[in-house]
């Protein structure tokens, strides 16, 4: 999947090297030339240093080609500006941070079809909007640990046919995930009970937020690369990186 991300601070770096471990075809936008040097060099992705709400400068990032575009600068008026454009361009899904609650009415406006609250905004809810769009990210909880999400009972799936009894105690179910609740016909049915779950159930599910692409897959998903692998560099690893790549001062 091709992903341009406009922004590189601390949330926007992460996400690049959460992206790039999963295979992901990513160009950053950011105003630093520090920080573009560190994401080519050190992260894997294409680094386009300038303004993300110049025109000249997302046709070198080649935006009309993206998949996904996704704003994570700090200022709410510049994200939905560069939303505006990844619009114009036929970008297809659009996700934003939204540090200015005041805005959400002109992110939906602007065509985004993700908005990251600022109060729960991290890692994880951003993989989730990019890899899996069918999911319904209905909260968050725990500064982002936890996380309450909703999709479909569709074909092929470990839990048709199954309680939530059942899954539970199924060792291919992720453990720190646990189903809250299956919505069948418009009603609510609260487990535990002896209700197996349906093709078409819309299935209710609270987690840790590690175990989500996990849950996910179970339920007939397709889990990413990212969680097989454990050689990610962490945010004080980046930190590390930015520092030991600044010039050094003469004596």
């Amino acid at each position: 999947m091709r992903v341009v991300v406009a922004g590189a601070g601390t949330t926007g770096r992460r996400l690049v090297a959460r992206l790039v471990a999963d295979r992901h075809d990513v160009t950053v936008i950011d105003l630093s030339h520090e920080v573009c040097e560190l994401i080519s060099a050190k992260l894997g992705a294409t680094a386009v240093r300038g303004s993300a709400t110049d025109i000249a400068i997302l046709e070198e990032a080649e935006l009309a080609q993206a998949d996904v575009a996704v704003a994570l600068m700090g200022d709410s008026a510049a994200n939905l500006a560069f939303s505006l454009l990844a619009r114009g361009m036929g970008v297809p899904r659009i996700v934003a941070r939204m540090p200015n609650p005041q805005y959400r009415t002109a992110y939906e406006q602007a065509g985004v079809t993700g908005i990251i609250d600022l109060a729960g905004l991290f890692i994880d809810a951003v993989i989730l909007e990019i890899e899996h769009p069918q999911v319904q990210q209905v909260g968050v909880f725990a500064d982002g640990q936890g996380i309450v999400i909703a999709l479909y009972a569709s074909k092929p799936n470990r839990g048709l046919g199954k309680t939530a009894a059942q899954i539970h105690s199924d060792k291919r179910f992720p453990r720190g995930c646990l189903i809250a609740g299956i919505v069948r016909n418009g009603e609510v049915i609260i487990p535990p009970g002896p209700t197996a779950i349906s093709p078409g159930d819309e299935i209710i599910l609270s987690a840790r937020t590690d175990t989500v692409a996990a849950a996910v897959e179970y339920f007939g998903g397709k889990l990413s690369p990212f969680h097989r692998r454990k050689s990610i560099p962490n945010q004080a690893e980046l930190e590390a990186m930015i520092e030991a790549d600044k010039p050094k001062e003469s004596d």
